[in-house]
């Protein structure tokens, strides 16, 4: 009879040590999933690396072209790069988030060297004392830091950004050698674009504009998370310069039409 009652107890014992582990296993289990969650509300589609390789031109003379976004652990880093035989040119911005999630730059570099004619621009951001500084060969300029202002590289970001979000207006103010200016966009519809990769249905974005003979026109992936995939530049004296993706990774896996087609 005692050993029937011992078996009885260490029964009831082990059901409520099982009965305890499941449950707290199950309230684990829903902790990393809202933890998860929490994770996903913060995760930002545009802001995932790549890297971008592009077929370009200018003035029908062939370019090689490449666009990467990286992030160390710290700050993300935006480069892009276009060189042929005779001519490079190199621009490459650092910046972070902070608690809002709003982009806050480090730092931006502009190198150009065509037939040995070489140009530099830097813009170093001094934060504590709220400036920051441009130089170029033969010019110095200063400017005040306000919120959501940008740079030549960082505004394309967050347009990509507000395309994954849908938020309009497309408006940015960005440091533009030294100066503060204001990029319009405007969205004009979808179109499919034959590119080295096959065909990609892709939204297409002009940069607006006022008493400019230059024109600008983007092409975007909407389902690579508006990567990138064309743009085409008239400037004012009538050259054109077009890119065009040609392959590429994201996320460390590499694009395929069956990615953006599906």
């Amino acid at each position: 009879m005692y050993l029937y009652q011992h078996l009885n107890l260490g029964r009831a014992t082990m059901t409520k040590v099982i009965t305890i582990f499941t449950l707290s296993c199950l309230m684990l289990l829903s902790t990393l999933q809202v933890s998860m969650a929490s994770d996903d509300t913060n995760f930002d589609p545009a802001l995932t690396p790549y890297q971008l390789s592009y077929a370009a031109s200018y003035n029908g003379m062939n370019i090689k072209a490449e666009r990467q976004l990286t992030f160390d652990g710290n700050q993300y880093v935006l480069t892009t790069t276009a060189k042929n035989m005779l001519s490079s040119i190199e621009e490459e911005g650092t910046f972070t988030l902070d608690t809002g999630q709003r982009i806050v730059d480090q730092g931006y570099q502009y190198k150009r060297n065509i037939l040995g004619m070489k140009k530099t621009e830097k813009l170093k951001y001094d934060r504590n004392s709220g400036v920051a500084n441009y130089k170029a060969k033969k010019k110095e300029r200063q400017v005040t830091l306000e919120d959501g202002l940008l740079n030549r590289l960082t505004y394309q970001v967050q347009l990509q950004r507000d395309l994954v979000n849908q938020v309009s207006p497309l408006q940015y103010q960005v440091i533009s050698r030294g100066r503060v200016k204001q990029y319009n966009f405007e969205t004009l519809g979808e179109e499919i674009l034959d590119t080295p990769m096959g065909k990609i249905t892709a939204l297409k974005v002009r940069r607006v504009r006022e008493d400019d003979d230059r024109e600008t026109l983007f092409w975007f992936a909407p389902q690579w998370n508006y990567l990138m995939v064309q743009l085409w530049q008239r400037e004012k004296g009538g050259e054109d310069y077009k890119i065009t993706l040609k392959e590429g990774n994201l996320d460390k896996q590499r694009l395929t039409l069956s990615m953006v087609n599906e």
